[in-house]
Parts: C-alpha cells; sequence; structure tokens
C-alpha cells in the first residue's frame, strides 16, 4: 500500500484525540525496539522483569488461543506461550510486517503454534465471538483502546484479557528531563489513552471484574551510560516524528548537555513504573450464550 510503511499509523484528532492515520517508525525496526527492551532490562532498579510479575500469579496452563493485540517482536507472547498449555496457539496482530518472523519464531521456540496477522486495529475484529482463552495487550492498547469491544466479544465467557501499561507520571520525568511541559507533549496525551491511572475506568466499560498489579521500577542512567540514555529517550520521543508537536522535545536531546549532567549532577533516574491489568467477565457474554 503507498504511503503505508507496515508500522502503526496514528493522528491528532479532535480535541486532541490520538486517532488512526499516521506513520510511528519505530516499531517497524524489531531489532531496534529489542535493543530498547534489552536496554530498559540493563538499567531497571527492578531486578525482576514486569512480564514476570503480570504472569506469575495467573495460571495458564488450560489456555490454548491466545490473540495479542499490538504484539510487536513477540516478547509477551513468549512469556505468555511458555506458561499455555502444550498444544496453545498464539496469533499475533501487528501493523508492522517486520515483526512477523521474530513474533513467530519466539512463540515457536517455546514449542507452541504461532501465527501472525498483520492488520490496523481499530475496526471489527476478524474472529467469531468467544474464540479466544486470553487476549494480550502489551505496552500498546494506548494505540487503540477502541478496540476494547472487540476483544471483549472474542473472549470466552470464562477468558481474560491482560493489559501492560505505562503510568503517566513516567511519561512526565522524560518530558521534565528535556524541559517539555506536560501539555505541549503529544506522547502525553496518547499514553492518557489507557494507562496505569486510567486503566481501570476505560476497561470496565467492557468486564465486570478488574485487578491490577503493579510494578514499581526506575531507570538509572550513570555517568558513562551517556549512549544507553540518549537511545532511551530518542526512541520514546522518536516514535512520534513525524508530528510537529514532538519536534520540540528531540531538538532538547543535546548529547552535551547530558554528559554535563551526568559528570556534575550524578545519574540520571527515571521512573518506570508500570502496571499490568487483569481484565475477566466480558461484559455481553452471558446475552451471546443466550442466559441475558
Amino acid at each position: 500500500m503507498r504511503g503505508y510503511a507496515g508500522c502503526k499509523h496514528y493522528q491528532r484528532g479532535e480535541a486532541g484525540a490520538v486517532m488512526p492515520g499516521r506513520r510511528l517508525w519505530p516499531y517497524g525496526i524489531p531489532s531496534t525496539h529489542e535493543a530498547v527492551s534489552d536496554l530498559i532490562r540493563k538499567h531497571s532498579t527492578n531486578p525482576r522483569g514486569v512480564r514476570e510479575q503480570a504472569l506469575e500469579p495467573h495460571d495458564l496452563s488450560n489456555v490454548r488461543t491466545v490473540l495479542d493485540l499490538g504484539c510487536g517482536f513477540g516478547f509477551m507472547a513468549q512469556e505468555v506461550a511458555g506458561r499455555a498449555h502444550p498444544e496453545a496457539v498464539v496469533t499475533g496482530v501487528d501493523a508492522c510486517a517486520a515483526n512477523w518472523r521474530p513474533f513467530v519464531l519466539r512463540v515457536r521456540a517455546t514449542g507452541r503454534e504461532a501465527n501472525f496477522r498483520r492488520m490496523r486495529l481499530g475496526g471489527r475484529l476478524p474472529w467469531s465471538d468467544d474464540t479466544f482463552d486470553l487476549v494480550v495487550s502489551s505496552y500498546s492498547l494506548y494505540f487503540f483502546p477502541e478496540i476494547l469491544p472487540e476483544a471483549a466479544r472474542v473472549l470466552r465467557p470464562d477468558g481474560h484479557l491482560l493489559a501492560v501499561t505505562h503510568s503517566e507520571e513516567s511519561v512526565r520525568d522524560m518530558l521534565a528531563l528535556v524541559g517539555i511541559e506536560p501539555g505541549e507533549s503529544v506522547l502525553l496525551t496518547l499514553v492518557r489513552r489507557f494507562s496505569a491511572e486510567s486503566g481501570t475506568r476505560v476497561l470496565s466499560a467492557c468486564f465486570e471484574s478488574i485487578e491490577h498489579t503493579e510494578y514499581p521500577n526506575s531507570l538509572r542512567f550513570e555517568e558513562g551510560d551517556l549512549d544507553d540514555l540518549l537511545t532511551y529517550l530518542r526512541f520514546k520521543f522518536r516514535f512520534l516524528d513525524d508530528w510537529p508537536e514532538s519536534e520540540p522535545e528531540l531538538h532538547r536531546l543535546h548529547e552535551r548537555d547530558f554528559e554535563e549532567r551526568l559528570a556534575c549532577c550524578g545519574p540520571v533516574v527515571l521512573r518506570k513504573d508500570d502496571v499490568a491489568f487483569w481484565a475477566g467477565e466480558p461484559k455481553g457474554a452471558s446475552v451471546r450464550r443466550g442466559s441475558g
């Protein structure tokens, strides 16, 4: 498709809403996305992985059908697959075609079957009611929260949705570091659509039962970590790089300023507090079963 780089597309709509329409590039390069994930683990002060903590309380041994929305290169899918039934099938959906191979390889490395479907999320999902035992969305639901009624529809009545997301305060830390007012940030506008703070409210429209697990964490960058710090910040801001509103963030990322700060003022510590939501009892399920 002309003008389509195989990646998620979003644009600003009415009242500052972030809507489908324009390109976000880093998620179209799996190696870049994976490298930043490794960087986050390297600098995290919490020794446990967020996915490990999100999944640990839940028994997935009877989960046979999984749908991963905004699956990326398969990081979460691999963790889920390894805990699912040995005959489980994990279906990944992403607008970035380049994620197909790494997603499939990661899931199949666990001995489970993998399918990948390239599509933009926002409309109707191409699966029947009550198809999946588990729907997953890891650090992606803020791109397409309007898909939640469809996620509830394709879940079985006893199925669950697992969604991992950022806190708004973590985004504010990054903005403060580069001198951006929160009201000027497209990034914060985006994350607010499904954040640690808004997640329960957003999910309650489609699910009766909602639990959450907090993941307190921070990223610590010492003197000598300048390249890692800049890589992290540029990744976070540049996934909005075709939006004029994001240009101030990029222009403030001057290497010398950060190098001097790390040398003179000690480490840079950024909050990276995330939350995992576990939603069950999809609304409308009893009606679909004919008991409502």
